[in-house]
């Protein structure tokens, strides 16, 4: 009788955070259409949908995740919800491939990206990608990265100057 107890609240549990996932589900998808707007908001919840398969992260994660840096990336495109959509998803999977490679905490990138955004660097650390977490460490991967052609050199100065989308 015990097990059946335990069993019986088990499901009652698994019912309660099934509902509780949904709604936030909900909430998140609310969200992801008010920042891209209705077309490109579907977009952006089918990408999240597949995120399981696609970056090892849940539907919820991922619209969390997008949305977490979405204004600075919508801003630096002008409005582009379309390739804001793209960038956020190209950069959950370059998360995803980052925590796979080198055991990273996925937490610990979705707040150094989220910092990136708004110009702070101090968790380029986090990415294991032997920089450290100064403005002069985000221009150098800048630099070595190429992300903005060789007729730019980021400084120190001028790094929080790039928009988010650049990065």
């Amino acid at each position: 009788l015990e097990k059946l107890k335990e069993f019986g609240q088990a499901i009652v549990d698994l019912g309660k955070l099934s509902i509780d996932n949904y709604a936030n589900f909900e909430q998140l998808q609310g969200g992801v259409q008010k920042l891209f707007g209705e077309k490109d908001a579907q977009t952006l919840i089918a990408n999240a949908n597949k995120a399981f398969s696609t970056a090892g992260m849940s539907a919820n994660e991922y619209m969390e995740t997008a949305t977490g840096f979405s204004a600075s990336l919508i801003s630096g495109l002008k409005g582009d919800t379309e390739q804001a959509v793209k960038l956020a998803d190209m950069a959950i999977q370059d998360m995803s491939d980052n925590a796979n490679t080198f055991g990273t905490d996925m937490g610990s990138m979705q707040y150094a990206y989220q910092g990136f955004a708004k110009g702070a660097f101090a968790m380029l650390d986090n990415l294991k990608l032997g920089y450290s977490g100064t403005q002069e460490e985000m221009a150098r991967l800048i630099n070595d990265s190429g992300v903005m052609g060789d007729s730019f050199k980021a400084t120190a100065e001028n790094v929080k100057d790039i928009p988010f989308d650049k990065m």
